[in-house]
């Protein structure tokens, strides 16, 4: 008997909820690119779907068809990534003054938003986050490497997370007034989710396999998915779409990402069970609210006391994140063999 028939619907309908808008403030709030993406219309019919369509159906893959890894999970992130093209078109044609340009493909955007921002702050840690705070499984900080896991399971390296996150949305926000309203307007969101999940859940304990969606539903979301591509790549910066050459170096990222995770999927499925007793429990709601404060602290900090360093800082944050990314392509592919 599938176990997911017994879970009432609206429990896992709200846990995608919540996974989405982790997923979009991470991937919106914490960059600067959006600071109130749940008080406007675009977030609300574009933003909060396109991040909560794109992590459940990437879940359901990484989830159902293997075991998730770290190459896994980071392959089905730098997917994710890949909207930064027919979506935003922002890979062909960023609305800054892109560094390198290539035969109609912004270059050193590829390793920034692919291969770094959004396998990370857009997959890997809202639903490590959604898993650890919702659920009784710890599937996505096993996967993990071990140095990642342990900063992440201990106070001092959350602490150092939430304060380079907060250094990052500083030197990327309007003003002082707009990261103290994002900081408070977005921890009430999600804490009002949290609150209602309880309240909804009533104290029951879910197998993260239990609330990702099913076949039937994942078919429904996948359907979703390629609407909003379509909808978007026709009306959403419909100039910027570029001629034949440009969008081949895009297939040709598809056809690779996706042939390592399926490669990368099939290797899995060999993999022990983890040991799920081994972890923590995760933090208190109190700690919570401390990272919440000590991101908008230091946010608020680098904004007011190191300005004039702003691109300096993102400039850097970048290469790094470059760096990384294509470090984590590496492992991905040693990981393969």
């Amino acid at each position: 008997m599938n176990i997911q028939t017994q879970i009432p619907k609206r429990h896992k309908w709200f846990f995608w909820i919540i996974l989405g808008a982790l997923s979009t403030v991470f991937a919106e709030v914490v960059s600067g690119s959006d600071l109130l993406p749940f008080f406007h219309v675009w977030g609300l019919i574009v933003e909060l779907p396109l991040y909560m369509l794109h992590i459940l159906v990437l879940a359901y893959v990484v989830f159902h068809y293997g075991r998730p890894r770290f190459s896994t999970l980071f392959l089905a992130g730098a997917i994710f990534g890949l909207y930064e093209a027919y979506i935003t078109k922002v890979l062909w044609n960023p609305p800054w003054d892109e560094m390198i340009n290539v035969g109609g493909v912004a270059l050193f955007e590829i390793p920034v938003l692919v291969l770094w921002w959004h396998p990370f702050m857009a997959f890997i840690v809202p639903l490590l986050v959604g898993e650890t705070a919702l659920t009784s499984t710890r599937e996505t900080i096993n996967a993990l490497p071990g140095k990642a896991r342990r900063l992440l399971t201990t106070r001092n390296g959350c602490i150092l997370l939430a304060a380079l996150g907060g250094l990052f949305q500083g030197s990327n926000s309007p003003s002082l007034e707009h990261i103290l309203l994002s900081g408070a307007a977005n921890a009430g969101i999600l804490g009002l989710l949290l609150v209602l999940w309880r309240r909804i859940s009533r104290g029951q304990t879910y197998d993260i396999h239990d609330l990702l969606p099913n076949k039937r539903e994942f078919g429904v979301l996948l359907a979703l998915l390629l609407a909003l591509y379509l909808l978007a790549g026709f009306f959403l910066r419909p100039e910027a779409l570029p001629g034949l050459f440009p969008q081949m170096v895009i297939w040709l990222l598809y056809g690779a990402f996706f042939t390592l995770l399926y490669l990368n999927l099939r290797k899995t499925r060999q993999d022990t069970p983890p040991d799920w007793d081994s972890f923590a429990q995760p933090f208190s709601r109190l700690f919570g609210c401390f990272l919440v404060l000590i991101f908008v602290m230091t946010s608020a900090a680098t904004h007011v006391f190191l300005s004039p360093l702003s691109n300096v800082i993102m400039l850097i944050a970048w290469v790094i994140g470059a760096v990384v990314g294509i470090f984590s392509l590496v492992w991905a592919v040693r990981d393969l063999f």
